[in-house]
């Protein structure tokens, strides 16, 4: 079998919309008698989501005593949107024996990627309902070069490497991301006959948006009216991702040049009968122990630190990316209460300060969350810019 290995000219590799993807593809043929057609390269960009429906099976019995199954199926639902796909054959076979010289091949590549390309995401991998082995996902937006060889009366070998896209999102440019916000919460302890008093939370931030790697200052402020004494403050950052699938049916775009220019432009084919599925991924927890009484108030601070994350997104049609901070107040006492209370916030990937330098660095979920189903496909983790404030 060959062997194939992507050397990108950029290092790391992480492109912007509209920049231009080049390196070479090397690919080492064995000494033996190797038959093959062609070689071909694609570069494609796209967005994907699938669910599947829940399957049930009734049985009925009708009037003459004959069962009848009745079948109960909410069809799957799936999604996708091609960004950009393009194609290019690197080598043929200019004889009927289809003979591919022994030893090193280089081939070179130059693609262009899109402008409108929305960042790279890797989604959570779920277990497959009806086979219970199998792990899915439930959306990503992936780039990556596929280097297949045409092989006459054999498999096709196939060779895929991933890499990242980041647009810029500039805080700066984003009217909100410097104000501050805040939220709060009163709730009333007790049964109808039995008011136990009113807790308050709030939760406030000096800015609505901030980078990786910056310092989140989560201020906390409780006021208890209740006869409730209060013993933890959980603090969560949440990743919530609601993916658009089709019954049956999928949203397609391709990009090509107009006619007459060398401008791009998309088309899209819609099906009907679209849902959506909303999840979250816990990211990070701060666990605070603390003593809250009746009439008490507390004014305190945690620093929340943002690890490598794919920006908030609302470029891709059918995922959308956005991001939580939630405050949970939980009560002593065997009959348990709690509080809760969440405040929404934006990631970039360019603060205010140009200046700061930054690393990229891979996605805090790692090779996990990327579901790769080929075993010709290299282990892949999104990259992310992570800035440093110390």
């Amino acid at each position: 079998m060959a062997t194939c290995q992507v050397e990108f000219d950029k290092n790391p590799i992480v492109f912007s919309p509209g920049d231009k993807v080049t390196g070479n593809v090397k690919m080492q043929i064995p000494d033996e008698d190797f038959k093959a057609r062609k070689v071909r390269m694609e570069m494609i960009g796209k967005a994907y989501t699938y669910w599947e429906g829940n399957v049930k099976n009734n049985h009925k019995i009708k009037n003459n005593g004959d069962i009848a199954r009745v079948r109960h199926n909410c069809a799957d639902h799936k999604g996708k949107i091609v960004y950009c796909r393009f194609e290019t054959i690197v080598w043929k076979s200019d004889g009927s024996k289809h003979e591919m010289p022994s030893g090193e091949h280089i081939f070179p590549f130059t693609f262009q990627l899109p402008h409108w390309a929305p960042p790279s995401f890797e989604g959570k991998r779920i277990l497959n309902t009806r086979k219970f082995f199998f792990l899915g996902d439930l959306g990503f937006i992936r780039y990556f070069l596929k280097v297949e060889i045409d092989r006459p009366w054999k498999f096709d070998d196939k060779f895929i490497t991933c890499f990242t896209v980041l647009p810029s999102i500039d805080l700066s440019l984003i009217p909100n991301s410097q104000l501050p916000s805040k939220k709060h919460i009163c709730e009333e302890f007790g049964a109808v006959l039995w008011k136990g008093g009113l807790v308050k939370m709030e939760i406030r931030l000096p800015k609505q948006g901030y980078v990786c790697g910056e310092s989140i200052p989560v201020k906390i402020l409780v006021d208890n009216k209740t006869s409730k004494s209060f013993k933890k403050i959980s603090l969560k950052l949440l990743q919530r991702i609601t993916y658009t699938g089709f019954r049956d049916g999928f949203v397609n775009s391709q990009s090509h040049p107009c006619m007459g220019n060398e401008k791009e432009k998309v088309t899209y084919a819609t099906r009907l009968n679209a849902q959506v599925r909303v999840e979250e991924r816990k990211i990070l927890e701060e666990i605070m122990d603390v003593r809250i009484e009746k009439n008490d108030k507390i004014d305190m601070e945690k620093a929340i630190i943002v690890p490598p994350l794919p920006p908030s997104t609302k470029t891709c049609e059918i995922i959308d990316v956005e991001y939580f901070l939630k405050a949970k107040m939980s009560t002593l006492g065997t009959l348990k209460s709690a509080v809760k209370l969440e405040l929404p916030f934006i990631i970039g990937t360019v603060p205010t300060d140009k200046d700061r330098s930054f690393d990229y660095k891979k996605s805090v979920f790692g090779y996990a969350a990327t579901s790769l189903k080929n075993r010709d496909v290299q282990k892949y983790a999104p990259l992310y810019p992570v800035y440093k404030f110390i």
